[in-house]
């Protein structure tokens, strides 16, 4: 019975570590949109309009990116999993950095620029990765 358990245990363990991706992705987003306002990037680069679209675009397209493989990988639903999931993280951290930060805005624009990087990120993976030799690299 003990060594059953302890085989159970083991698979669970194993199936988080298909999440280590998407879990330090989120890791460094959190940081980027915590990070106070006058740590920020200043570079050329950085003062072209709209670049903060940009950002949170592709910070919210890599996270579902990375979170569609491990869901596909455990037969869930990931191509309905990862972008809710994504779309609501990306919800919850706008309010967060809203309600918390005294250096930094939420803004309803970046929620659509990461919802919008979450869809690219799902068509993507549909029409790019999915079934194709490079997809365990996500």
């Amino acid at each position: 019975m003990i060594k059953g358990l302890q085989l159970k245990i083991t698979i669970h363990k194993m199936k988080i570590l298909y999440f280590w991706k998407p879990f330090l992705w989120l890791a460094i987003i959190c940081y980027l949109l915590f990070i106070p306002a006058n740590e920020l990037p200043t570079k050329f680069f950085f003062r072209i309009p709209q670049f903060d679209k940009i950002v949170h675009f592709s910070l919210f397209f890599v996270l579902s990116l990375f979170m569609l493989r491990p869901l596909k990988r455990l037969n869930l639903n990931h191509y309905l999993l990862a972008p809710s999931i994504s779309i609501i993280s990306s919800g919850l951290l706008e309010f967060i950095q809203h309600s918390l930060s005294a250096t930094r805005q939420s803004d309803i624009y970046d929620f659509l620029a990461n919802s919008i990087g979450v869809l690219a990120a799902v068509l993507f993976f549909y029409l790019f990765v999915s079934g194709r030799k490079w997809e365990k690299l996500f």
